[in-house]
């Protein structure tokens, strides 16, 4: 059966349109301006070819599933292929069509313009490859992903489109060597700092766009360069959580980002005059992870206790207070946790409670940082190396 005919009577083309139509409503809702040429991409490009088959939790979409046409031209982000982690025995999305809006937002950030060379690092399923390739054309666009499986898979989906890009396997940390400069970057995987090869290989004003890995709060890194071997710019509140960009191509995992072991020794016991909930809320979470990188949070109501996690560490903090106004916590591991944010959430508060569109990153080669306000600033926080 021939794929197309299962997308009904409307047709591809129909619901290509109304998903831009979706993505231009969305952006617009959040305060954002789209590139009409982007949203031109969006209607014209067959997001049906690249994901052929779609896995929601135990359930499998295939074309000839009903629900699958409607799945597809959804503004979702769409799983398409899931690895095991050997910690903790679940099966973790290691590829997805990430959310078409949030893509958007993304090119729309990166100001790439015909004629402009573009290097994308994580191909997945091509769909967002060829995004770039309709708007720029297919040899300015150049794509690698760690994963030859998926790499082969995504040469076929374009090919299907029309379109052929420049795909290659390879180590995101790496960049495309030999073959820059670029003039334009973007990452569909999270990093928690830029990998000096994309600075190299990066031409003079051109542009980095990447999510940042920091847990829930997910924003968008938004570089320009600046000198030979520095990027800086600003972070875009625009809320864009995708993947971790994996080193080992068997593990589901970003580096360093195996669940943590179970604890040995007793806890320390202790209690906090701060307000657990207050953690919870998303306002903070940026500025936590910058305290604290790598740090997971999460817990609530549901469980009763909020529970905090780094590395070895972990602390545990009751929702119920005690007696005289304060909140029992437990911490464990090699250092107090709680004590770390605690510290965070008291200059949260001391400086006026500091929102990402007021953070900023510098990234050299040597030494990449997020400030506050000003590169000079004497609150800046160094960013993780990238690590393989």
């Amino acid at each position: 059966m021939d794929v197309l005919d299962d997308l009904g009577a409307a047709g591809w083309e129909t619901r290509a349109a109304a998903l831009a139509d979706r993505i231009e409503t969305t952006a617009a809702a959040a305060g954002t301006a789209l590139d009409p040429a982007w949203l031109g991409a969006f209607a014209a490009t067959p997001r049906h070819l690249f994901v052929p088959r779609i896995l929601d939790g135990a359930t499998v979409l295939t074309a000839n599933d009903p629900g699958w046409p409607d799945a597809v031209y959804s503004d979702e982000s769409l799983t398409v292929q899931t690895r095991v982690s050997a910690a903790s025995g679940m099966a973790i999305p290691t590829s997805s069509s990430s959310r078409p809006s949030v893509m958007a937002v993304m090119l729309d950030r990166l100001t790439a313009k015909p004629g402009q060379r573009v290097l994308e690092i994580g191909t997945g399923t091509g769909y967002h490859a060829g995004l770039l390739s309709h708007r720029l054309g297919d040899t300015a666009v150049h794509s690698l992903d760690l994963d030859s499986g998926l790499v082969d898979t995504a040469r076929k989906h374009l090919a299907a489109a029309g379109l052929h890009p420049h795909l290659t396997a390879g180590d995101g940390v790496d960049g495309w060597p030999g073959g820059g400069p670029f003039d334009r970057i973007i990452a569909t995987c999270a990093v928690t700092a830029i990998p000096p090869a994309w600075i190299d290989q990066l031409a003079p004003g051109g542009r980095i766009v990447a999510p940042l890995d920091a847990g829930t709060a997910g924003p968008l890194l938004v570089l320009d360069k600046t000198a030979d071997d520095e990027v800086r710019g600003i972070i875009d509140p625009y809320p864009a959580l995708f993947m971790p960009m994996r080193t080992d191509v068997a593990s589901p995992h970003g580096p360093g980002g195996d669940p943590t072991p179970a604890l040995d020794g007793m806890p320390q016991h202790g209690t906090t005059a701060l307000d657990p909930v207050a953690l919870l809320d998303q306002e903070i979470a940026l500025w936590l992870w910058l305290h604290s990188p790598g740090l997971h949070l999460g817990g609530g109501q549901r469980y009763g206790v909020v529970v905090a996690e780094r590395d070895a560490a972990r602390a545990e903090a009751d929702l119920t207070p005690v007696a005289d106004g304060s909140w029992a916590v437990r911490q464990h591991g090699p250092y107090r946790l709680w004590d770390t944010l605690e510290h965070a959430a008291a200059a949260f508060t001391t400086l006026d409670r500091p929102g990402a569109e007021r953070l900023g990153v510098s990234a050299l080669n040597g030494r990449q940082y997020i400030w506050l306000d000003d590169p000079d600033s004497d609150h800046c926080w160094p960013l993780p190396e990238p690590t393989r």
